[in-house]
């Protein structure tokens, strides 16, 4: 024992070394009693190495516990990560399938609207567009083209595509109810994770522990090597007193008990010292007895220190042990959420499935239907157009017919009348030479033609023609003529125009 002088001793002599540790006088008896009471006191630590031995086995076990907890710890979080990636996996993967039909639903609705848009752009040119007068029969009140179109069909259809759209907005709602949900519960699933108490650790020291408890039981062994310096000085204070005369008695008196040495038997007699044996044992008695109570001090700041170890250790494992409880309560929650997904999954699949079975094939057959009927409606006010064009057409036709009917029928009348004169110059000239009998025709007067109009087909039966062939008059009648006429009305010059340019324009 090397170590400077000592608290007790301080105390037993005030400010001066006490008497018993000068060297350059003999040791008494006295003094050596007093060497042997400060040695058998300082055994007293021997309850510190027994706590000593009860916190290094403590510390042992929670070294074992540290070791099971950490690597269940770091093999829940590694269960905790991959399931929670699991679960953000399905809820991405509903999200893709949720973005991917909005889109379209949103493209299939901006086009049904576009459809749709023209599909009302063309009812109003319907709207807007009158019937000739002249092409109804007389007192009928002003119609339009859109007069003459089935307008339930565009209601009914859109009614449909209303309730459609009505259909698909529900089971989005079901599903941003369920998403919702799920969103809920992952951030909850996250704030408890957020919330699990980490143990504190290092990156180059993942775990405290191992260096504290290699720290302890340096403590221990050396307040182990200091106890034995103790018990060496303590033996060593009995074979002083066992080679003094008196020595046992005045350390009975001192103690109330005989000097034993800690592996002998008192009742053994010493062997026998030489003076000069007996002198050095008492320099090294003397220079250890110094050291005693410095000694003592190390001894009891290394069992404070194991004491304060010890307690690093049990506040490091209570952190494990809180972690660990807190990491199977999230596996807990884990499992409980893992439960819930498949009814999220249900409800998507069930969105997904009335988007590709309803909402989407009637979207596309709504757009099919509004250009079909805007191409029907268009090509109705197109057809109206050239109908005008047409009646117009078949006037010319007939003024052109008419016409040449007229010419006809004028050649005609020259040419009867150039026979008449013909046969009356005949009747003068040959009259009186021949008798009536010698031809029954002689006297007949010429036939007579007319350019005639063929009467209309009516009912499926065709009228005979105005008038009679035989009838000796000549032309057609007025009224017969003003009834052909009647059936191709007279159309105004910029009706005709404004529908040879809305035909050009569709062309």
């Amino acid at each position: 024992m090397a170590s400077p002088q000592s608290p007790a001793s301080s105390t037993t002599s005030g400010n001066s070394p006490s008497p018993s540790f000068h060297q350059d006088r003999p040791q008494t008896l006295e003094d050596l009693v007093i060497h042997f009471v400060a040695s058998k006191r300082s055994l007293n630590t021997q309850t510190i190495l027994w706590r000593a031995n009860d916190v290094v086995t403590t510390a042992r076990e929670l070294l074992e516990e540290n070791a099971i907890h950490a690597a269940k710890n770091a093999s829940l979080r590694n269960i905790i990560d991959e399931q929670v990636d699991a679960l953000e996996a399905v809820r991405r993967g509903i999200d893709v399938i949720e973005t991917e039909v909005q889109s379209e639903f949103k493209q299939l609705l901006h086009d049904l609207d576009t459809s749709f848009a023209g599909l009302k752009s063309t009812l109003a040119v319907l709207r807007e567009t009158p019937i000739e007068a002249v092409l109804q029969p007389p007192a009928t009140p002003q119609k339009h083209l859109y007069d003459f179109i089935d307008s339930t069909t565009v209601t009914n259809l859109e009614d449909s595509l209303r309730a459609c759209i009505d259909r698909y907005n529900e089971n989005r709602a079901a599903l941003g109810e369920s998403n919702d949900s799920f969103d809920t519960s992952i951030d909850n699933l996250r704030s408890s994770i957020d919330n699990v108490p980490h143990t504190p650790a290092t990156a180059s020291n993942p775990s405290p522990i191992p260096s504290l408890y290699h720290e302890l039981e340096g403590h221990a062994k050396e307040a182990a090597q200091a106890f034995q310096s103790l018990v060496r000085h303590y033996d060593l204070c009995v074979a002083a007193l066992r080679h003094t005369e008196g020595g046992s008695d005045a350390a009975t008196r001192a103690t109330g008990d005989a000097p034993v040495a800690s592996g002998d038997d008192f009742s053994a007699p010493p062997e026998p010292m030489t003076e000069q044996e007996r002198e050095e044992m008492l320099t090294v008695l003397v220079k250890d007895a110094r050291e005693v109570e410095d000694v003592v001090g190390e001894i009891r700041d290394r069992g404070s220190e194991m004491a304060f170890l010890l307690s690093e250790i049990e506040n490091h494992i209570s952190h494990l042990r809180n972690e660990n409880l807190a990491l199977n309560s999230v596996l807990r929650m884990i499992a409980r959420v893992a439960s819930d997904v498949k009814s999220h999954i249900a409800t998507t699949r069930s969105f997904h499935a009335a988007w590709l079975g309803d909402t989407r094939p009637n979207l596309m057959k709504g757009i099919v239907d509004w250009e079909e009927q805007r191409e029907f409606y268009e090509r109705f006010d197109l057809a109206y157009a050239e109908l005008l064009v047409e009646v117009a057409s078949r006037r010319r036709r007939h003024e052109k017919a008419k016409r040449k009917a007229d010419e006809a029928q004028k050649e005609l009348d020259r040419l009867l009348a150039e026979d008449e004169r013909a046969r009356e110059q005949f009747r003068v000239a040959q009259g009186e030479y021949l008798p009536l009998d010698i031809w029954p025709g002689l006297s007949d007067p010429p036939r007579r033609y007319a350019v005639r109009a063929v009467g209309l087909q009516l009912d499926g039966e065709v009228e005979g023609e105005l008038g009679d062939e035989e009838d000796g008059g000549g032309g057609h009648s007025t009224q017969d003529s003003e009834a052909v006429v009647k059936s191709i009305p007279q159309l105004g010059r910029n009706v005709v125009e404004r529908a040879l340019t809305r035909v050009k324009r569709r062309m």
